[in-house]
């Protein structure tokens, strides 16, 4: 016989402060577990369960303050009850007598108390049970057991480096990456740092950063590069850190269905997406997954609507604070074809191609990403230079946009770029 259950929770709350909230309590075959969420959740009090509660309660209460009304649901089901703080436990006594008798409250400051739940439960047998209002973490359980959840919270529950990614995306004309020397092609030197990256990487040495940095400074004077971006992202270890800089672009779509043709928009993110996740080790040196993405809308006129471009580029590298990786490969190659006439006279006959101008042009630019971690105290900036206060890296706009009318323009772009590391 299917059963049922019927349950009336009426809460009083009492002007007298030393009674507390006043409970009329009506349940009949109520689930025990759901009886005692019930009270917890209409008096505004916390409540955990370390074990799964079974079993049905059926319990009449007039008029009953609150904790009273806890002991006595708990004594008619055998349960064992205790309150730390603002928190009550709920447990089987069961649990008791298998020697789980040392109920330990351990109050967070850092960590969250579920995610601490988590890394512990497979470290120990003791039931465990989180409160996240107030970040608490119960255990239930032996003494080995607390002193393993003791040791384990201790390196948990910790004030922990922030990590600031300072980063220059740059665009680069092809004789300027040339003159900086970064020949994606080039086979050197094995690089112990980088982890799962493409072509040629190479360490180097502290003395060379002063001269890349006084190189780009000069091929920016020159118009030979451009920042298009300086983002600056913090995060702690284990946690992605991630930036979008750019706009959200309309593109139109059309779907024909029985000779119906349906025209829709989707927005589309074009401009400059980055990501890592840190690991900081004992030594300090800094693991990184990074990803990295540039796209460009293009403005196809026949079309009256937008084409996306994307450069992406996704590396794990290992750096020290300071030291800065150099990603690059993120090449497009670009041609463009243009028609010059002179009004009436390049349609005279045999002789209009003497006033009618074509031209060709080729052009290869490369996207640079120049990354460097830093390590800081939370609410304390890193201890360097930013890059705003050189004139020479000012950042524009986080993209262009190039408009296609009778030009044609063909892209290419290269995949899974290499990167290259310069120890700052």
């Amino acid at each position: 016989m299917k059963r049922f259950f019927f349950l009336c929770l009426l809460l009083f709350v009492c002007g007298r402060a030393f009674a507390g909230p006043l409970v009329s309590l009506s349940v009949k075959k109520a689930p025990t577990e759901e009886v005692f969420r019930s009270l917890a959740s209409m008096s505004g009090k916390n409540i955990v369960f370390p074990e799964a509660l079974t079993g049905e309660l059926s319990l009449t209460l007039h008029d009953v303050p609150y904790e009273e009304a806890l002991r006595l649901a708990a004594a008619s089901q055998g349960l064992f009850l205790e309150t730390v703080g603002d928190v009550t436990i709920v447990a089987p006594a069961g649990t008791m007598e298998r020697g789980f008798g040392a109920l330990t409250a351990y109050p967070l400051s850092y960590v969250p108390a579920k995610e601490a739940a988590e890394t512990l439960k497979p470290l120990i047998k003791a039931p465990l049970s989180f409160d996240q209002t107030s970040n608490t973490l119960f255990v239930l359980g032996s003494p080995g057991d607390q002193a393993r959840a003791q040791k384990v919270l201790a390196r948990m529950d910790r004030l922990q480096k922030q990590v600031t990614l300072e980063a220059r995306i740059l665009s680069l004309q092809e004789d300027a990456s040339r003159e900086l020397g970064l020949q994606w092609k080039w086979s050197g030197l094995p690089q112990q740092n980088s982890e799962e990256t493409d072509g040629g990487t190479f360490h180097l040495g502290h003395g060379y950063t002063g001269s890349f940095q006084g190189i780009l400074s000069a091929l920016c004077q020159k118009g030979k590069a451009k920042v298009l971006a300086t983002p600056r992202i913090v995060t702690v270890p284990g946690k992605e850190g991630k930036i979008f800089i750019g706009d959200h672009i309309p593109v139109v779509t059309e779907k024909v269905s029985n000779g119906t043709t349906t025209t829709s928009t989707e927005y589309v993110d074009a401009g400059i997406r980055l990501s890592y996740t840190p690991i900081v080790g004992p030594d300090g040196v800094i693991t990184a997954s990074v990803h990295t993405e540039v796209s460009t809308p293009t403005l196809i006129s026949e079309l009256h609507n937008y084409r996306i471009t994307s450069r992406t580029a996704d590396t794990n590298v290992r750096l020290r604070e300071g030291e800065t990786l150099v990603i690059g490969g993120l090449i497009s190659d670009e041609e463009q074809k243009r028609l010059e006439t002179i009004p009436l006279l390049s349609k005279l006959p045999l002789l209009g191609n003497l006033f009618t101008f074509r031209s060709r042009k080729k052009t290869r630019t490369e996207v640079v990403m120049l990354l460097t971690p830093y390590l800081t105290e939370p609410g304390r900036s890193p201890a360097f230079i930013p890059y705003k206060e050189d004139p020479h890296f000012l950042p524009p706009l986080p993209f262009s946009q190039k408009k296609e009318g009778d030009e044609n323009i063909s892209l290419s772009y290269s995949h899974r770029p290499p990167s290259f590391q310069i120890s700052g």
